[in-house]
């Protein structure tokens, strides 16, 4: 019985080895299949890696041709910039010679190119005509803002090509100087700033700017017509705005003003040279006139007053002079329906409103307008 007993024992344990071996084989296999597809489906460490990097590059890539893009898109617009900058720098400025700066004030830095001039001023009185004279066409011209001397010149050059008065585009500043003068004489300077803007100079013009509160004011401004118009300074302040106001007997029309040292604008006066023909049609008495002598009437006025006075001149013998003909005066008062002066006592006159207005002589003294010596600091590139 124990032999059967173990004999059955032997007989099952054979009997449940093959089956086992079975199921151990196809475990092996799964494992192998699972291992296949996952190898399949999910890349590897290395894959991850090299896609990374191919993403990466292709960013760079897409990134590098935008900047490219945007950096040459820049330069075309650096360029065409650049190139009209030059066009109107050429076309607009010519050769400064600016100053040496030796006094360290602002006049010379204003010459020597670094500071500037203020128009704030001159605008709260540019309606105001002891202050801009002829300035029909200026403000066209003048920049609001504060300039340096190089931004004034371009700033006016565009002025005169920009503006709706069609017959002003062919002008530019061909070139600028400057003087100085002494306002109210008392020792301190001005500086004056003269532009020549044509071959004919119809539309030259001068500043005068002063130092107020530590900045230079343009405190005056004048154009200057040419033969028909134009204004002179001198040294002592003195302005003279001479020409002829279109009537064809007119000889010339003579105003005369001061700037006192505050830089205000006053008025001394004026007078008026007329010629008078065919005296002797009126009254056969002053014939001889008519024959002999070319007859000016003068005319002084200020304020309301008035006073006149005659010149004689002499052609043949190139001189001034009475004519001897009797009761020569009142025959030309009755003439002319006036009272006038003698010669002297026109002068007299003339003295008695200098005295009352607080200047001398010389600020309305001809000759000292021609004496007054400009420095050029600019000329046109075309000159």
């Amino acid at each position: 019985m124990r032999d059967n007993a173990s004999d059955f024992s032997m007989n099952k344990f054979k009997f449940n080895k093959k089956p086992m071996l079975i199921i151990g084989v196809a475990a092996v296999i799964l494992v192998m299949l699972v291992a296949i597809i996952l190898h399949t489906c999910k890349p590897g460490k290395a894959n991850v890696e090299e896609t990374e990097q191919e993403a990466q590059e292709s960013a760079i890539d897409k990134t590098d041709e935008s900047e490219v893009g945007i950096s040459q898109d820049a330069e075309t617009e650096d360029s065409k910039d650049a190139g009209n900058k030059t066009d109107t720098e050429e076309e607009v400025l010519g050769e400064f010679m600016f100053a040496t700066n030796e006094s360290g004030d602002l006049y010379d830095e204003f010459l020597a190119g670094k500071g500037t001039i203020s128009y704030s001023n001159y605008r709260k009185h540019v309606t105001e005509i002891t202050y801009a004279w002829n300035d029909e066409w200026l403000n066209e011209l003048i920049p609001e803002q504060d300039v340096s001397l190089e931004e004034l010149v371009e700033a006016i050059n565009i002025g005169f090509a920009s503006t709706d008065l069609k017959f002003m585009r062919g002008y530019k500043v061909e070139s600028v100087s400057y003087s100085f003068i002494d306002c109210g004489m008392d020792g301190k300077r001005e500086l004056v700033l003269s532009f020549a803007c044509g071959d004919i100079p119809d539309y030259d013009f001068k500043l005068v700017i002063k130092e107020i509160d530590s900045r230079l004011q343009v405190v005056f401004a004048c154009y200057c017509h040419g033969e028909r118009w134009d204004v002179d300074l001198n040294e002592y302040g003195g302005v003279r705005n001479s020409g002829v106001p279109g009537n064809a007997a007119c000889m010339y029309y003579d105003a005369y003003y001061f700037m006192d040292n505050t830089g205000e604008i006053k008025p001394i006066y004026d007078i008026e040279a007329v010629r008078r023909d065919g005296l002797g049609e009126a009254m056969p008495s002053l014939q001889e006139l008519d024959e002999k002598y070319v007859v000016t009437e003068y005319t002084l006025s200020y304020d309301t007053q008035k006073y006149h006075t005659f010149g004689f001149y002499n052609p043949d013998k190139d001189i001034d002079e009475d004519p001897d003909i009797p009761n020569l005066k009142e025959s030309i008062d009755k003439c002319f329906a006036t009272e006038s002066l003698s010669t002297d006592e026109f002068d007299k006159m003339k003295k008695k409103r200098l005295e009352e207005v607080g200047v001398s002589e010389e600020v309305v003294d001809d000759e000292e307008f021609e004496k007054l010596e400009y420095t050029q600091i600019y000329i046109d590139k075309a000159k």
